[in-house]
């Protein structure tokens, strides 16, 4: 799954200079970041952020906790935009459109970016209420499209033989691992070019983390998937890309096994050895 870094360029990150891998060969970058600073109030949680997501690919984004990880995920959508005393610099662009442009429509950016987080969430209502969700917001009321959407959602989502005979059954009765991957279902029933989510597994069972990792693979190709995630073994499991972050600054960035096997920095380094973390 990999495609193999083939260089690497150093850009000035606060603590001497990020390592950023270049590789050929991607579907290009569908998500750039120039540059991005963020405050909460006076404390400043992002510096200087400077990357670009690659299409069709999974990134993986790790380091300590409160190193910003959750942080810029929430940028891809403007999630933090709902918190008081929010400041940010820099841009975020979103195949060439800055999606921190005064125009830009911010539900409109929402529907194109799928996100799951960290603890399951359905609603409570029945499994296939829960996957149709989006399209009903989206005024959509075709009995046969949602019929058809539910069924390519949880079968995306790997889910579609243990739930189609329940449902009109509560999502609720789920369980946990079966609930994270419908919310995976009702996050890509609106098919959203890209799928962000917040450590999905660190609520789970090692089986349930298993099929979610599973179906993470599944899922990439077809969408572009950025997770967070606190555990280093399943970054190089399921991801193509890793990002290291440290202190609100991009420490290194690229293919995945040359992160963690042949790290440029020393940070990288102490942190992928457990030296720190």
């Amino acid at each position: 799954m990999n495609i193999k870094a083939h260089a690497a360029v150093r850009l000035d990150n606060g603590f001497g200079d990020t390592v950023y891998h270049e590789r050929p060969g991607s579907g290009g970058p569908i998500l750039a970041i120039d540059n991005l600073n963020l405050w909460y109030g006076a404390a400043q949680a992002l510096h200087g952020v400077q990357m670009s997501v690659e299409k069709g690919l999974v990134t993986a984004l790790i380091g300590p906790s409160g190193c910003g990880k959750s942080t810029l995920l929430r940028c891809f959508n403007r999630m933090n935009d709902l918190i008081d005393g929010l400041k940010i610099t820099g841009g975020i662009k979103l195949h060439g459109e800055d999606i921190y442009d005064r125009g830009a429509d911010v539900i409109a950016l929402r529907k194109r970016m799928g996100m799951v987080f960290q603890k399951p969430n359905p609603f409570p209502m029945s499994i296939y209420d829960n996957v149709v969700y989006p399209l009903r917001v989206a005024g959509v009321n075709d009995k046969t499209q949602l019929d058809e959407t539910c069924e390519r959602a949880l079968k995306s989502a790997a889910l579609w033989n243990e739930a189609k005979d329940r449902l009109d059954h509560s999502a609720l009765g789920l369980s946990g691992g079966q609930q994270q991957r419908l919310c995976i279902a009702r996050a890509i029933a609106a098919d959203p070019e890209v799928l962000l989510m917040d450590e999905p597994c660190s609520a789970l069972d090692p089986i349930a983390t298993a099929k979610i990792e599973d179906l993470i693979n599944d899922l990439a190709g077809h969408y572009t998937v950025v997770i967070v995630t606190h555990n280093m073994q399943q970054a190089a499991r399921v991801s193509d890309n890793t990002a290291f972050m440290y202190l609100g600054r991009l420490i290194e960035y690229g293919d995945t096994e040359v992160v963690f096997q042949t790290p440029k920095s020393p940070k990288t380094q102490d942190y992928v050895t457990g030296r720190f973390g």
